[in-house]
Order: C-alpha cells, then sequence, then structure tokens
C-alpha cells in the first residue's frame, strides 16, 4: 500500500500488548515496539484487516472509503 491514509493505526495507550495482531498479520507488517504492536513494515501491509477484528481491545483502526452509490436515472424521451 503507497497511501499512508489507510495504513492501520494502533492506538498504544488501548493496545494491551497481547501480540494477536502480530500472529495474524500474514505480510509481517506488524511487530513490537515499546512492548505494544505497532505498524513496523508499513510498505507490506495489505489492508487484510484481520489485524481490527482480532483485537480484544478494540486498539486498531482501519479507514474505511464509504462510496456512496446514486443510481443511474433514465429518462425515457418520447
Amino acid at each position: 500500500m503507497a497511501d499512508s491514509q489507510w495504513l492501520p493505526r494502533i492506538a498504544a495507550d488501548l493496545c494491551n500488548g497481547c501480540g494477536e495482531c502480530i500472529q495474524q498479520c500474514p505480510t509481517g507488517a506488524l511487530g513490537w515496539q515499546n512492548g505494544k504492536a505497532a505498524l513496523v513494515q508499513p510498505d507490506r501491509c495489505t489492508y487484510s484487516a484481520n489485524c481490527e477484528r482480532v483485537c480484544p481491545v478494540g486498539a486498531i483502526d482501519l479507514p474505511y472509503l464509504i462510496v456512496k452509490s446514486l443510481g443511474a436515472t433514465q429518462y425515457d424521451h418520447h
């Protein structure tokens, strides 16, 4: 992932250091920093969202882009 605005954010004040997210990260993007989980290899992140799902304390936030489809309107011209 090239754009850092879409990378996982880990709140160090909420992280309890269980390491579950680090174990579940399929690319090794997460690692340890001062006894807490951290995004240590941001270029490896593929946005699997495993880390957010397994965090027992909700310390990981993944930003999502919400796109609203307005649907096409067809006009019947006689």
